[in-house]
């Protein structure tokens, strides 16, 4: 009963610590300047020709998804509008990190620096998504739309995660070529992230859960 109610009270800290995390990842891909990873592309470009922050921008584009999921359900869910309460969190927070931090303001003339925030911005996205998921809290409504896609579609979450990241590049593309003239927030960035962040969520489940529970299993034997 303890462990329960122990694992009850840490699952919102660890999703709220992940929306933290992944938040950071979003600003630092900004801050990288080589482009932006799939999820934060059509935002980023977004707050580029709206009057609008980064963080005002996805929370418009959480919003959008949490729509979708709701017309493709034919039915309104608790599960999926509690999806609006973490768009608008979630945008809130990369404001904090961007803005009142103001991690948006450095400027990275260095190449190696530019890489390196990259990385980390790759490392953090990927730490956020892993602990979000342990937490198995409320999906936040980017996984939460590929998560209908799936059962409408009858596909595997990969497959439909893959195909909504190449859509959210093309789209990131079009919006740039038609309101900004040239293509923004997409680069070697968006490539390494599309790349690395799925197998990294992979290695932050080995090293924490897998590893642990073979090691506990190990010394119990």
């Amino acid at each position: 009963m303890n462990t329960k109610k122990r694992f009850n009270y840490l699952r919102p800290i660890l999703y709220i610590g992940g929306l933290n995390v992944l938040a950071l990842g979003t600003v630092l891909f900004t801050c990288g300047k080589l482009g932006v990873s799939a999820l934060v592309s059509v935002p980023q470009v977004l707050s580029l020709f709206l009057p609008i922050t980064l963080g005002q921008a996805t929370t418009l584009t959480f919003v959008i998804f949490v729509l979708i999921e709701l017309c493709l359900l034919h039915k309104i869910k608790w599960q999926t509008v509690s999806q609006l309460f973490v768009a608008f969190i979630f945008g809130w927070i990369v404001d904090f990190y961007g803005l009142r931090i103001g991690l948006e303001k450095i400027v990275l003339n260095a190449l190696w620096e530019q890489i390196l925030i990259t990385l980390l911005a790759i490392i953090f996205t990927s730490l956020g998504v892993f602990m979000m998921i342990k937490a198995n809290f409320i999906l936040n409504p980017p996984d939460g739309v590929v998560n209908v896609i799936c059962m409408k579609l009858k596909s595997t979450f990969g497959k439909a995660k893959f195909s909504f990241d190449v859509a959210m590049i093309v789209i990131s593309i079009g919006l740039s070529l038609i309101f900004i003239n040239h293509i923004t927030a997409i680069g070697v960035g968006t490539i390494l992230a599309v790349l690395l962040v799925g197998p990294l969520v992979n290695l932050w489940e080995y090293f924490f859960v897998t590893r642990k529970t073979k090691y506990l299993s190990d010394t119990i034997d």
